[in-house]
């Protein structure tokens, strides 16, 4: 090797770290970008069978057929009414009952007071429970230190509210311009590709589909056990309560958490027996919706296997917390796309398998290819 081709491979070689770490670095500022929009394509490619509907079966008067926008309007107004809905079946009866145990609370804690004595009586090698409590309205006036966390709390939520708002406006355009951003990004591969990779797209974008189908559907199947279970118990507002637990199967892990948390508040103004029901009801729940439902329930949207669907929840977790464990499955499925995609080339020893030949036409798809 002589002394010019040894610098021109060392160049090439620094070349290539800088460049690689330059894209590592762009992919760390971006990373929030690129969540939202992963969010957004999930979203859309769920949307898309519902927004194909409403623009090829609606029709308005004179047989005039809605545009793709006014067809995706339509949609994200029926969304906004069953949102509105919902928040306003939680808020209003949550902030009647705020209010009811708020007045109660002062009762209540004399009546655990109470109870705090006597079973230390009985059982004197206890903590002195009782004085404890008799300090918590010191500890709870001092809490107003916290303030500038609870300002930051008040910050990241309103920066939540920011986030779902660029979710929804990005999943509006990719439903808007989808067929013409999938024919831009086909064009990047050679012809005898193309197929292949919108083959592999469309598969993509139904494994996404399907876990917001699933999703759904894993809402259902908690909310529902838990409205009859706590009405058989005798717990007040079985349905909200059941509303919340739904709602909290949008959180990997710390939903259905948060949901016991909220029935076991409003359970300590009951009976000592329903409170220590509802805490085994909502054990029993917990642990059959982790290791039964969201395996079972994802293996049938998407097509993963119970053991991968626990393997991708935990790793996605582990890696970038709740947002990570939301994401994790339908990424997996994705990837499980590619990865049987590049293992059927390996084994068949062909670029573009005789499957595919039939849907070369679709290279560059319109909406209707969904």
């Amino acid at each position: 090797m002589t002394q010019r081709e040894l610098v021109a491979r060392t160049v090439t070689v620094i070349g290539l770290v800088i460049l690689a770490w330059i894209l590592v670095w762009l992919v760390r500022q971006t990373v929030e970008v690129l969540v939202l929009l992963l969010i957004a394509s999930i979203l859309a490619a769920g949307f898309a069978p519902l927004v194909d509907f409403v623009e090829r079966r609606w029709r308005l008067p004179g047989g005039i057929r809605f545009s793709r926008g006014a067809a995706i309007a339509i949609l994200y107004l029926g969304i906004l009414a069953i949102v509105g809905g919902l928040l306003s079946g939680i808020i209003v009866p949550t902030a009647r009952e705020a209010a009811g145990f708020a007045q109660q609370l002062p009762e209540f804690l004399e009546h655990l007071r109470q109870w705090l004595v006597d079973l230390r009586g009985t059982r004197p090698w206890l903590p002195d429970l009782a004085a404890m409590l008799d300090h918590l309205p010191s500890q709870i006036s001092g809490l107003t230190r916290y303030g500038p966390e609870a300002a930051g709390v008040a910050f990241r939520f309103v920066g939540g509210i920011a986030a779902v708002i660029t979710v929804l406006v990005f999943a509006f355009y990719m439903l808007l311009e989808g067929a013409g951003l999938k024919r831009a990004f086909l064009r990047l591969f050679p012809n005898q590709d193309r197929a292949r990779v919108n083959l592999v797209l469309q598969r993509i974008e139904t494994k996404f589909s399907g876990w917001l189908r699933g999703q759904i559907v894993l809402s259902l199947s908690v909310a529902v056990p838990v409205a009859i279970g706590l009405s058989l118990i005798g717990m007040p507002y079985p349905f909200l309560l059941a509303l919340i637990a739904g709602l909290g199967e949008l959180i990997p892990v710390v939903g259905p958490a948060l949901s016991g948390a909220v029935a076991i508040l409003v359970a300590l103004s009951q009976p000592m027996w329903r409170l220590i029901a509802v805490v085994i009801f909502y054990i029993v729940i917990t642990n059959v919706e982790t290791h039964i439902l969201v395996p079972r329930i994802m293996s049938q949207a998407i097509g993963l296997s119970p053991l991968l669907t626990l393997i991708a929840l935990l790793s996605g977790i582990k890696l970038m917390g709740i947002l990570g464990g939301l994401l994790s499955i339908p990424l997996a499925a994705a990837l499980q796309v590619i990865v049987s995609e590049v293992v059927r080339e390996i084994e068949t020893g062909s670029a573009e398998p005789p499957s595919l030949k039939e849907p070369a036409a679709a290279a560059a798809p319109g909406h209707d290819s969904r």
